[in-house]
């Protein structure tokens, strides 16, 4: 039997949420397809290295006479362009892809904060600064991401962020059945975290297949805590068009906020 490693968050209402914590498998996986992606940049960009001697056949004597300061300059172009490739890459595309990378796109995973929030862009920034040390002093993350329980690496512990696993229904966001999106910005969606958005995702993508009262019982319980959350009194609401519209309010915010979070 596999063991699936849990993340567990408690709020302040006492109702205990749980993310899927990525596993070491997954998250190395991951690795090894950015890591690939990113040497294969490299090589690219160096590709053009093989025109150079065409190019400074037909500068003549422009090159005799400044030949150590082209050579030097094309040397600088291209491991000013490597570096860019190898450190920006990860930050580029946690930051314009809410927290993954075409690896962890993939494998299946993503980076958020230790709250379940998206993962903010000083955050992003903080644990691949740190990569070079959790990946090249004897491979010290993968030994600290080993003693962990939640798995995390060096990068992760001064970023406070975890890796989870994408559940399948925020893959299968297509199959849900909602309402028209209307007055979302009544809704704060920037109090409701990841795991809870996580929750209610499942509820309204399984309610169909509930009975009646067990439907009913599971969208007042959710409705009440929402509405805790959100600080909006109970009875100014029908439950279940008051979670789509959370939910919806939450998609809109996460499309155009985590460039800024």
């Amino acid at each position: 039997m596999t063991i699936i490693p849990d993340y567990s968050i408690s709020t302040p209402e006492n109702v205990d949420l749980h993310l899927e914590l990525a596993g070491l498998g997954n998250r190395i996986v991951a690795c090894l397809i950015d890591t690939a992606l990113t040497y294969t940049a490299v090589v690219i960009l160096a590709l053009p290295g093989l025109l150079y001697p065409k190019i400074v056949e037909g500068l003549g004597a422009t090159y005799s006479d400044n030949r150590l300061l082209i050579d030097t300059l094309i040397i600088a172009l291209y491991v000013l362009g490597a570096f860019l490739i190898v450190f920006g890459y990860f930050i580029f595309f946690e930051m314009i892809w809410q927290g993954q990378t075409p690896g962890k796109k993939i494998i299946g995973i993503r980076v958020v904060d230790t709250l379940g929030q998206p993962v903010s862009i000083s955050s992003i920034w903080i644990r691949n600064l740190l990569r070079p040390i959790d990946e090249g002093v004897f491979l010290m993350g993968l030994l600290v991401m080993f003693l962990d329980k939640n798995e995390r690496r060096i990068g992760d512990f001064a970023a406070n962020t975890i890796v989870i696993r994408e559940r399948l229904s925020e893959k299968a966001i297509d199959v849900l059945t909602l309402g028209p999106a209307q007055n979302l910005d009544e809704i704060d969606a920037g109090r409701v975290s990841l795991p809870e958005y996580e929750i209610l995702s499942e509820f309204l993508k399984r309610r169909k297949r509930m009975s009646g009262p067990h439907r009913v019982e599971a969208a007042k319980r959710l409705a009440g805590h929402f509405a805790s959350t959100l600080q909006v009194p109970e009875g100014e609401f029908d439950p279940e068009p008051f979670l789509e519209k959370i939910f919806l309010a939450y998609r809109a915010r996460a499309e155009g906020a985590f460039e800024v979070s």
